[in-house]
C-alpha cells in the first residue's frame, strides 16, 4: 500500500509537471488553433478593364478564402509565458467610395463585429459579451476617410500601390483618427484595397481580459481586404 501510494504521489507530480509544461503546446494546438495569415493582396491580376472614378461599393470578392473581402482582428495571447497568436475574421464588410478626378473623394468600411468568429467558440462568445465587445449595443465598426487622397498613380496594370490615408475608426462607440496605409490595386472590372491597423484596446473602451492561465495582449492589428465594384 505504502509503495502503491509512494508510485501513485509520484504520478500526480509527473502529471502535473507535464500539465505545466505541455498546457501552452496543447492550448495552441488545440485550443486556439492556428492563426490565419496576414491579409495581402492577390498576387495574380489582370489588367483593368473599367476607368477609375466613379462609385464602388465593396462586394463579397473571389470565393478564394485568401482573397474575398473580410475583416477582423488579430492579437497576441500570453499563456504561461509562452505567446500565441490568434485572430477573428467576417465576411460580413459593406461600404462604398467614391473616385472623381483620380481622387479617392469619400470611403467607408463597415464591419459586423458579430459575426466575427475565430476557430474558438468560447473566445467568440467572450469577444461579442458586454465586458469586451458588446456587441449587442455596438454590432458594428467603422472606417471612414478623412480627407480626399491622390489615386492617380494606381496603374491599370494590376500592380499594387502603397497610398497614405487619414480616416477615423470607430469601434465600441469610440472614434478615433488613424494613419495608415491602404495596399491598392486594379484588376478586371475591381477595384481591391488592403490594410492594418495597429490599435490600443483601451482607446476604444475594450479591456484586454485575463483569465487567470492566458491573459490578452493590450494592443493588436485590426485587419480588412476589401474587394469593390463599379455600382
Amino acid at each position: 500500500m505504502k509503495k502503491f501510494l509512494l508510485w501513485g504521489g509520484g504520478l500526480l507530480v509527473v502529471l502535473v509537471v507535464v500539465g505545466v509544461i505541455a498546457g501552452p503546446w496543447v492550448y495552441k494546438h488545440w485550443i486556439a488553433g492556428e492563426p490565419d495569415k496576414a491579409l495581402s493582396l492577390p498576387s495574380s491580376t489582370q489588367a483593368a478593364s473599367v476607368g477609375l472614378d466613379g462609385t464602388w461599393t465593396i462586394g463579397a470578392g473571389p470565393s478564394e478564402a485568401d482573397t474575398r473581402t473580410q475583416a477582423g482582428y488579430r492579437v497576441d495571447e500570453t499563456l504561461r509565458g509562452q505567446k500565441i497568436t490568434v485572430n477573428g475574421r467576417t465576411t460580413k464588410v459593406t461600404g462604398q467610395s467614391t473616385v472623381a478626378s483620380g481622387k479617392l473623394e469619400s470611403a467607408t468600411i463597415d464591419v459586423d463585429v458579430a459575426s466575427i468568429t475565430s476557430p474558438e467558440s468560447q473566445r467568440d462568445n467572450r469577444f461579442r459579451g458586454s465586458s469586451i465587445m458588446d456587441t449587442g449595443r455596438y454590432p458594428t465598426a467603422t472606417w471612414k476617410l478623412d480627407a480626399p487622397v491622390d489615386l492617380s498613380s494606381v496603374p491599370e496594370s494590376g500592380a499594387a500601390v502603397p497610398i497614405a490615408v487619414n480616416g477615423t475608426m470607430t469601434i465600441k462607440g469610440q472614434a478615433r483618427q488613424i494613419s495608415t496605409t491602404l495596399n491598392v490595386q486594379r484588376s478586371g472590372s475591381t477595384l481591391i484595397a488592403q490594410g492594418s491597423v495597429p490599435v490600443t484596446w483601451t482607446d476604444y473602451g475594450v479591456t484586454p481580459p485575463s483569465l487567470g492561465f492566458v491573459e490578452v495582449q493590450p494592443t493588436g492589428t485590426v485587419e480588412f481586404l476589401v474587394n469593390l465594384t463599379k455600382s
